[in-house]
């Protein structure tokens, strides 16, 4: 809990530090400057979700690793064992405990997921979202805020966090007022990652479901 209100505050620290709004037209271009920069990473990651009311449904620690085009692993530790794979042609989701994996063919809509939109082609974001921008010159951080322009998409806002040009966190907000918060620590960076790990080895006993 500690560790989420320290978080919690650096987040808040941006609101009380001006921010120079950056000119529409530029701000997709910025954004994908930043994500080009990033062709493959290994991170740590903590992630918090809370409702509307801002009680934590779910807390979870686990590393991701993403490598251009399409290519990530997203594996969550306990309580909540998963792992969200993707070659860049198939999408897999294995939840351990229930031994039950999805199989479906990759949306390649960029921002679909927090993956997805690391690993996507940066070039497409403007065609799917309406970006701003913001610099912090005081802390050396910009804030991207991506409103979806499909009514039907899974989340109302996704902000993105760049201090020193690092990724640093990751923050969703939906319809309904809930709340996803991903706190990143890279690993490694820009580093060559092995096809083998964006590969999904399952035992007999692992139920498929296919979905299209």
């Amino acid at each position: 809990m500690l560790k989420y209100t320290m978080a919690l505050c650096m987040a808040c620290f941006s609101a009380f530090v001006s921010a120079a709004e950056i000119e529409a037209a530029v701000a997709p271009k910025k954004l994908t400057e930043f994500l080009n920069g990033i062709q493959s990473m290994e991170a740590t990651f903590e992630q918090w979700v809370m409702d509307a009311k801002q009680n934590t449904l779910q807390n979870v620690t686990g590393t991701m690793w993403i490598q251009r085009p399409g290519q990530f692993r997203w594996n969550t530790a306990d309580p909540y064992p998963q792992q969200i794979v993707s070659d860049g042609k198939e999408l897999w989701i294995y939840d351990e405990d229930l031994e039950q994996a999805t199989r479906k063919t990759l949306d390649k809509q960029v921002g679909n997921t927090p993956a997805l939109l690391l690993s996507g082609d940066p070039s497409r974001i403007a065609d799917g979202f309406q970006v701003s921008a913001y610099r912090f010159d005081e802390t050396g951080e910009w804030r991207f805020d991506l409103r979806p322009k499909d009514k039907d998409a899974l989340f109302a806002l996704l902000r993105v966090h760049f201090y020193r040009d690092q990724l640093r966190d990751m923050y969703l907000e939906d319809s309904l007022g809930q709340t996803t918060r991903i706190e990143f620590k890279p690993v490694q960076l820009n580093q060559p990652i092995p096809e083998s790990r964006f590969k999904l080895d399952l035992d007999d006993s692992v139920d498929v479901i296919e979905e299209s």
